[in-house]
């Protein structure tokens, strides 16, 4: 049935339909590309007079759509024109990789096929922009401010947390250390004053955070220093909690792949190590292989 009405959104998504369609079925009648798109002739004299004032950017009579239709059939009489390619500038390039974010986040509405063909071309337009663009509220931008000033002043952090995991959200007490990204979401690590150890947090899930007026003590095992420990290893089983520790790279998840694993505390470093199960060997310093395999026969210790 023909719809007599559209919502605003409706008429967006049938605007972008409209050219592309109509440059293939140039000189189609009114009445045959009102009923291909289900709405009444009104609602598409309505939708082909909005498209006078859409275009390409810059806007000039030779960049608007030039169309036709008095006779009652629809032509695009600058396709050609419409047709070229086209440099784009770095903020278009931006609204258009942040636009394929929106569509990929109702990817289940498309096929696998049609899912792959948008991630392709929202890699090759980050590949122009560089890799990490992302839509963020002024909170969260307010948020990871407030943490990269806690990683550069060593000061703590009083935060809301939410944990999906549990649906809950936690006061805590944190000193950040440092920024990384993992499947183009933002993580910190952190020393959690609150359960005294070191911490992953997500940036976009701080409800809220103020910089905290009494200094807290970071142990010295902790990582209190700027200096990072720096690992030797080996991966030997793919696995996915420990690439997103150590924020190892693509190109890095492979088996039997050497990679330098970074920390600011040891303790840490050997919990992480440890809750990979196997699949990361240390191959140097002798020092973290010797406590790695004392905390090994501890933990196995505690099962005999």
């Amino acid at each position: 049935m023909a719809k007599s009405s559209t919502t605003p959104l409706e008429q967006t998504a049938r605007l972008l339909d409209l050219v592309p369609f109509l440059l293939s079925h140039q000189g189609i009648s009114l009445a045959d590309l009102a009923k291909h798109f289900k709405v009444e002739n009104d609602v598409m004299l309505d939708d082909l007079n909005t498209l006078w004032m859409c275009g390409l950017p810059g806007y000039t009579p030779l960049e608007l759509i030039d169309l036709t239709f008095d006779s009652g059939y629809v032509t695009i009489r600058n396709a050609a024109p419409l047709a070229y390619v086209r440099t784009m500038s770095s903020s278009e390039i931006v609204s258009l990789a942040l636009g394929l974010d929106l569509i990929l986040e109702s990817a289940d509405k498309f096929g696998e096929e049609q899912s792959a063909r948008i991630r392709s071309l929202s890699n090759r337009l980050r590949t122009q922009v560089g890799e990490h663009i992302s839509i963020v509220s002024s909170s969260q931008t307010a948020h990871r401010s407030l943490v990269a000033t806690s990683i550069a002043q060593r000061l703590p952090i009083e935060m809301t947390y939410f944990s999906p995991s549990s649906d809950t959200k936690t006061e805590r007490t944190v000193t950040a250390y440092d920024f990384f990204y993992d499947n183009d979401v933002e993580y910190f690590q952190a020393y959690c004053h609150s359960v005294k150890s070191m911490r992953t947090f997500r940036v976009d899930r701080i409800v809220s955070a103020v910089l905290s007026g009494v200094t807290q003590d970071v142990p010295s095992s902790q990582g209190q220093n700027n200096e990072r420990i720096r690992v030797g290893a080996t991966i030997r089983v793919l696995d996915r909690s420990s690439a997103e520790a150590f924020s190892l790279t693509y190109s890095e998840l492979r088996e039997g792949a050497h990679v330098t694993l970074e920390a600011f505390s040891p303790e840490w470093l050997i919990r992480a190590i440890m809750g990979g199960a196997g699949s990361i060997t240390v191959d140097e310093p002798e020092e973290i292989r010797v406590q790695l395999r004392q905390s090994l026969e501890a933990t196995i210790a505690l099962y005999e």
